[in-house]
């Protein structure tokens, strides 16, 4: 099968545990971009952390970025697509947040905002984002995702409930075992993969997509090729075609290596 476009997830996936692209991956991905097949980072993270990224490995195709909620060009700052959270939906999860204690952080254009000063030590070291400390939200701005951090089973918890309340309001998915992702019912990867798939005027069966985590699952359904990390969870791994090595013995290149340089792994 020919590729025509390589979609990678960012933490757990393209990025090792220190958060680094190995030397593996990059030449991978240089490799690609030379024999003709284009490569699109698509995160949770905001725009901002994901854009450094994408000017180091001399991507220039749009960044999904906010698990979807943003589609921006990384060369002239278009917006291709956004779609932020209704005002009075996103005061009743924030609400809850405080009376279940979650430490929650707000990504709006441009900016990350946070209750919580474990918070901003966390977007420093994951993202290197200047976090601001707020007392209170003031609903004037696009308000892309709120994300809740906890031990995985208070996460679990809290998205057992709030998926089941808000079914069909509002898109709420797991990016890691202590993150759960408050977004717009029309956002989702799978849903900007969809969209970048008719800018580019690709079809599915021309897309590779490599993730590690529940919010991966969407973009898994809508590519031709569906590839799972090794250290991914049990569900993740199921929903797709393949499982490559971890995030930290170069699981992309092996993967790519494997199914679109035709390299014997």
């Amino acid at each position: 099968m020919q590729y025509k476009l390589v979609v990678l997830d960012m933490d757990g996936t393209l990025l090792n545990n220190e958060h680094h692209v190995s030397n593996a991956n990059k030449e991978v991905i240089h490799r690609l971009k030379r024999e003709g097949t284009s490569v699109v980072l698509a995160s949770g993270r905001p725009y901002e952390s994901i854009y450094p990224y994408v000017k180091d490995l001399d991507i220039d195709l749009p960044i999904i970025a906010a698990n979807g909620a943003l589609i921006k060009s990384p060369l002239t700052s278009e917006v291709y697509y956004s779609s932020g959270l209704p005002i009075n939906l996103a005061e009743e999860i924030i609400e809850y947040s405080q009376e279940n204690q979650f430490p929650i952080s707000l990504y709006l254009d441009g900016e990350v905002h946070t209750f919580n000063e474990s918070m901003v030590k966390i977007h420093w070291e994951l993202e290197k984002l200047n976090a601001r400390l707020i007392d209170k939200f003031v609903g004037n701005r696009k308000l892309f995702k709120i994300i809740y951090a906890n031990t995985p089973q208070k996460i679990e918890q809290a998205y057992i409930h709030l998926e089941q309340k808000y079914k069909g309001k509002l898109y709420i998915t797991r990016s890691d075992a202590i993150y759960l992702d408050v977004m717009n019912i029309n956002a989702s990867k799978g849903k900007a993969l969809y969209k970048l798939m008719d800018m580019l005027q690709i079809s599915s069966h021309e897309v590779l997509v490599l993730g590690n985590s529940f919010n991966d699952i969407a973009m898994f359904e809508v590519a031709g090729l569906a590839i799972a990390m090794d250290n991914s969870p049990q569900e993740v791994k199921d929903a797709a075609n393949f499982v490559t090595k971890s995030n930290n013995d170069d699981g992309v290149a092996y993967a790519l290596d494997r199914y679109i340089n035709n390299v014997k792994v």
